[in-house]
């Protein structure tokens, strides 16, 4: 049963959970307030302290892997933003996307479902979104507990889930500069209850354009692009980011992964494998660090709001980003892939005061599709349907112990799965000669060995074919039992 005295908005609560001398403090409070205030809009006024309910302030990139931050050790951009926030609180380095595509990896986030759950494996399918799963959208779990909600931004979403219809009260289209001036002012109202802000930017997903730009055929909207390309390709090379360490192509690569690298994308991949050259690789990863570093100067501008309205005591901040971008490894661009720079992104908290600062948690798996909507909601005292797969990781950012934390996270696409445990990362695919790989991630981070058709691994390779038998019982992944049982054989076990 809901307790409703978590959604009730302050003023409609009774003296049980408010006493009247709290309430003539916040009213004496309130009055100093509004004979001091200068600029009615510079701060806002919210009655919750830190110890109750926090504001909540959800930060969205596109297309940014999670060794885009100076905090993971890049030393090739500058991302003072986001260090701040993995400075001030907590950093989960084990963070992977429910699928490695737009679509439906922001439906798995606004819904906590597996999207192929919902028809949605890749951008342009047509989700099926049932009622029990659209009344409990994040955005209007949050608003039923008594938020004020805003989102701007960048959607990418099915109907259901368009703003205007998911719980938020107010909505903003922009998706690039504008965006920071649309979430200030919202975050700066008067209000007697919290604030949930969406803040969804498109950036560095531009670097989509970045082979247009090569080709001379940039789009007019994209000539910042076409800007950048031409600014890389004017310095020497010792001014441009290196090769990423796993550059090569793996040897036993399983062939449904070049089979999938589309030519007619916007970013045709496999015609960028083929034809580009060490120079063009480099050139991509400078355009991609530039790209990466407007859109934290942008989040930048709204953590500076935050700040400069004394609300880094009252409002958690959630940051991360819909999916990576391979940036050269195993000599690829883009995304759909299971390889770590295409699933593994970037997931940093911070709530001062409540979680400590400084923490990188490097143990835990974090699946972002299904993880993100409980932990919100926990925080917002927001019930969840208790027949979502996610968990809440409020504990163990507030550094509370927690039992029987999950094995393994999954992600998928529409033409194969992923298993990544403790140790290791399972794919299993439709088609080709090599269907499966198995990858020691302590050994090689890297990706570049293939170990599943060897003997050294077999009793590993066993345990996680096992896993994925696991995962499509448990979260009845019908869609994925046609090919996994063309490699799991009864001589297994």
């Amino acid at each position: 049963m809901t307790d409703v005295t978590r959604i009730l908005p302050l003023q409609q609560r009774g003296p049980n959970t408010m006493s009247s001398s709290r309430s003539r403090f916040v009213r004496f409070v309130l009055l100093i307030v509004a004979a001091l205030a200068v600029a009615p809009l510079s701060r806002a006024v919210i009655a919750e302290p830190a110890t109750q309910r926090p504001n909540i302030l959800f930060i969205m990139t596109d297309q940014q892997h999670a060794g885009m931050i100076g905090c993971a050790g890049n030393a090739h951009l500058k991302t003072p933003a986001l260090d701040s926030l993995a400075r001030d609180g907590i950093r989960f380095e084990r963070a992977y996307v429910a699928n490695p595509v737009c679509v439906p990896s922001r439906i798995s986030m606004a819904t906590g479902v597996m999207p192929g759950r919902l028809g949605v494996f890749s951008n342009g399918m047509q989700a099926i979104v049932p009622g029990e799963v659209n009344e409990n959208s994040l955005g209007k779990l949050i608003q039923r507990a008594g938020y004020d909600t805003f989102y701007g931004g960048k959607v990418h979403m099915c109907r259901e889930l368009n703003p205007p219809n998911a719980g938020y009260d107010v909505v903003d289209p922009d998706q690039r500069e504008a965006l920071p001036d649309a979430c200030i002012e919202f975050i700066r109202r008067r209000r007697d209850r919290p604030f949930f802000a969406v803040a969804s930017f498109i950036n560095p997903h531009d670097i989509c354009y970045a082979h247009a730009a090569h080709i001379g055929k940039a789009p007019k909207g994209m000539r910042h692009v076409d800007e950048l390309y031409r600014r890389a390709s004017a310095l020497p090379l010792d001014q441009l980011p290196p090769l990423p360490a796993n550059y090569a192509i793996p040897a036993d690569e399983p062939e449904a992964i070049e089979s999938h690298l589309s030519p007619k994308s916007v970013t045709p991949a496999g015609t960028m494998r083929k034809d580009y050259d060490q120079r063009q690789w480099r050139i991509y990863r400078w355009i991609y660090c530039r790209l990466t570093e407007q859109v934290d100067e942008h989040i930048g501008r709204i953590l500076d709001a935050v700040h400069d309205a004394g609300l880094e005591e009252t409002t958690l901040i959630l940051f991360t980003s819909d999916h990576g971008n391979m940036d050269a490894s195993h000599q690829l661009a883009s995304k759909g892939l299971f390889y770590e720079e295409s699933v593994r992104v970037p997931f940093l908290m911070k709530y001062k005061g409540v979680i400590s600062a400084g923490q990188v948690d490097d143990k835990h798996l974090v699946s972002t599709g299904l993880d993100i909507l409980p932990t919100l909601c926990d925080y917002a005292g927001a019930d969840v349907p208790g027949t979502l797969l996610g968990r809440s990781l409020r504990a163990i950012a507030e550094g509370r112990s927690v039992d029987d934390w999950r094995t393994y996270v999954v992600s998928e696409n529409s033409w194969g799965r992923m298993i990544r445990s403790e140790r290791f990362k399972y794919c299993v695919y439709d088609s080709g000669a090599v269907q499966e790989s198995l990858v020691d991630l302590t050994e090689d981070p890297g990706e570049s060995s293939n170990m599943a058709a060897g003997q050294a691994y077999r009793d590993s390779l066993i345990e996680h074919r096992r896993y994925l038998q696991q995962w499509i019982e448990d979260s009845n992944d019908t869609e994925a039992k046609a090919f996994v049982l063309g490699v799991s054989r009864p001589a297994e076990q």
